[in-house]
Formats: C-alpha cells, sequence, structure tokens
C-alpha cells in the first residue's frame, strides 16, 4: 500500500510538472506568435518602404548580384524581375564606367568610409540608351550587402547640355563678332590714322604726334578685342583647333605671370567636336588659373595624350596643392566637373605628395 501511494503522488508531481512546462510552452508561443506578428509587421513596413521610396531602389550582394529591387528599378531599367534578380549589375551599367564602380564596390566592403556615397554614372536601358543616373548607396549593417537607390537625371542632363550649348554658341557669335566686325573695323581705323600721320608729319610735328598716339591707342584697342575674342571663342579661331589654343594658353600664361608653363602634345590628336574641344579648353584655363591663384605654381606642365584611344589632358603644378581633394568645392572645381560631365569625360584632381596638385580629364572622342 505504501508503494502504490508513493507511485500515485510521484505521478500526481509529474502531472504538475508537466501542467507547468505546458503553461511555460504556451506562454513563449504567445511571446514568439507577438515577435512573428511584429517582425511580419516590420518586414510589410520596410518592404511598402522600399517598393515606394519614389526612387529605383536594388540590393547588391559582394559578388555584384542584386539580389533584391523594386518596382520602380524595373521601370527605370525596362528589364524584368527575372532580368535583374540574381544578375550582376554590370549587365546594366554603362561600358566605360564598370571600373570605376567595380572600384567602388570592392572599396567599400573593405572600409566602407574609403568609398564615396553619392556618385553619377550611366546605365544602359533594354532599349539600349544610355540614362544619367545620380546613386546614393550604403552598406547594411552587419552584413556584405549593400542597398543603393537611383533618380534618372537624363531629363536634367540634357537640359543643362542644351542651355550650356546655348551660352557656348552665343559666346562664340559675340567672338566671331568681336574678331571678324570690331576687329576689321579697328584695323582699318589703324589704317587711316596711319595715313593721318604720315600726312601731318611734313605741316606740324605736334598734330603728327597726336595722330601718332591716336594710332597706338588703336593697335592697343586691336589686341584687346583680339584677346578677347580668344577668350571668347578659343579654338574656333585658331586653324590648328585645340593643340594650338593650349599652346597660346600656355604661351600667354607664361608672359603675363611670368611663369614657366609648358605644354606637350607628342602626336597630333584630332578633336573634331568643337564643343568638346571647347570644354577641354576651359578645364585647362580653370586648372591654371587655381595653380596661380590658390596655389602659387611657378611651373605648370600640360599634357595632351593619347593612350590608345583613350584621350587626358592633365595639368601638373609645383604648387602648395589641395590638402583635401575629397573636400574642394570652390566654384571653379565644380564648374571643371560640370564641363567633364557634359562631355562624358572623368575629371580627376590628386594632391601629388611631394607638393602640387595633378588635374587629369580622361575621355574617349570615338566612344558614342
Amino acid at each position: 500500500m505504501a508503494q502504490e501511494g508513493m507511485t500515485k503522488s510521484r505521478l500526481i508531481e509529474e502531472l504538475q510538472q508537466a501542467r507547468r512546462e505546458i503553461r511555460s510552452l504556451r506562454s513563449q508561443a504567445r511571446k514568439y506568435k507577438r515577435i512573428e506578428e511584429k517582425l511580419t509587421h516590420s518586414e510589410h513596413f520596410y518592404r511598402t518602404l522600399f517598393e515606394n521610396s519614389g526612387t529605383a531602389t536594388i540590393v547588391i550582394e559582394k559578388d555584384t548580384t542584386i539580389s533584391m529591387m523594386n518596382n520602380d528599378f524595373s521601370n527605370f531599367t525596362g528589364y524584368s524581375r527575372d532580368e535583374i534578380i540574381n544578375h550582376t549589375w554590370t549587365m546594366y551599367v554603362a561600358e566605360d564606367d564598370i571600373a570605376r564602380l567595380l572600384s567602388y564596390h570592392k572599396t567599400r566592403r573593405e572600409d566602407p568610409s574609403s568609398a564615396p556615397r553619392n556618385y553619377e554614372f550611366k546605365i544602359r536601358n533594354k532599349d539600349g540608351n544610355l540614362l544619367h543616373v545620380f546613386m546614393t548607396i550604403a552598406m547594411i549593417p552587419g552584413t556584405t550587402q549593400s542597398i543603393a537607390s537611383m533618380v534618372d537625371m537624363t531629363a536634367v542632363k540634357n537640359l543643362e547640355k542644351e542651355v550650356l550649348d546655348i551660352s557656348e554658341r552665343e559666346r562664340q557669335k559675340i567672338g566671331y563678332e568681336l574678331h571678324d566686325d570690331l576687329g576689321q573695323h579697328l584695323i582699318g581705323i589703324d589704317v587711316m590714322t596711319k595715313v593721318l600721320q604720315d600726312r601731318l608729319t611734313p605741316i606740324s610735328d605736334e598734330n603728327a604726334r597726336y595722330a601718332g598716339e591716336i594710332n597706338r591707342l588703336v593697335k592697343d584697342a586691336i589686341d584687346k578685342t583680339r584677346r578677347l575674342a580668344r577668350g571668347l571663342c578659343p579654338v574656333h579661331l585658331t586653324s590648328l583647333g585645340l593643340e594650338a589654343s593650349l599652346e597660346d594658353l600656355a604661351a600667354s600664361t607664361s608672359a603675363i605671370f611670368n611663369i614657366n608653363c609648358i605644354f606637350r602634345c607628342p602626336r597630333h590628336i584630332p578633336i573634331r567636336d568643337n564643343s568638346l574641344a571647347t570644354h577641354l579648353y576651359y578645364i585647362a584655363k580653370e586648372s591654371i588659373h587655381n595653380a596661380i591663384e590658390h596655389g602659387k605654381s611657378s611651373k605648370i606642365v600640360m599634357e595632351f595624350l593619347n593612350n590608345s584611344g583613350t584621350v587626358s589632358l592633365s595639368i601638373l603644378d609645383n604648387g602648395g596643392g589641395i590638402r583635401d581633394t575629397a573636400k574642394a568645392v570652390g566654384i571653379g572645381l565644380r564648374i571643371m566637373q560640370y564641363r567633364a560631365r557634359m562631355i562624358g569625360a572623368i575629371l580627376r584632381i590628386e594632391s601629388e605628395p611631394g607638393g602640387g596638385t595633378l588635374v587629369t580629364c580622361t575621355f574617349n572622342p570615338m566612344k558614342d
């Protein structure tokens, strides 16, 4: 009987323990359910944000494949979800931007702070058209994934180019009028005042000297008109185009500022697009201005080179350099960057280890 009582007591105790464990499991189940509901709510919340951000957004894996995307990215590129998910983003980026973006992709995973968070590049959509994109990208904490949002800047870029083209045409028109109209008019006055001086010489030395002074002032006006016309229309007015204009820029810089400014171009590089040539000229001119004004340079070397179809214009000075090129935001530098974007070039501004600044504008004149 005692043994039976002990067995019954043990069974009751085990039953009570089981009930306690069941209550605990039910409590945990309710807790997990609440967590699951919160996670589901968070997933729906963030997925809604992801899908309705108003910008084309993708998640990029370490191997450059796209693991997530919203409908805006599909609409933006013209590709379907199946054509994008698990495919590398290099399929959609313009060929001349791939190397730069791959470098950012690798650097970002080594040190997120060392890669730019915002930059521009081009995407080739399904129709084969190039779209100008402004992207914001960042690493997802605790992962090797990055999330990128893109805004289509194509219409803005086209409008900017149209405005700039109009301003360049007006600049050239004024340059031509100064050179061909006012310049020729002044040359006529120059000839007439010289004739007047010659006629007055036998009659009155004083009046002849006065006419000679007028002639000298007219010659000065002709020189100033030519310089002004050359500044407004530097490439068109020179029969040899950009190379001669850059050589003339180097010579005038040396003469005006009493420094050593050299231009090197080992072999002829034909630039048939006058808009391209004009932008390159003004990039060089602004670089020289910065080297003299801010760098206090005494020597500047411009080089115009063609390396297997890739053309580069570089301006190296021996001045004080730029302490932090990433934070250089002067209006002149911004205009240089803007001009480079307009011609599809890459502009790099680097501070040299031994002092000085190197500005390099690289482009492919043969690309679409």
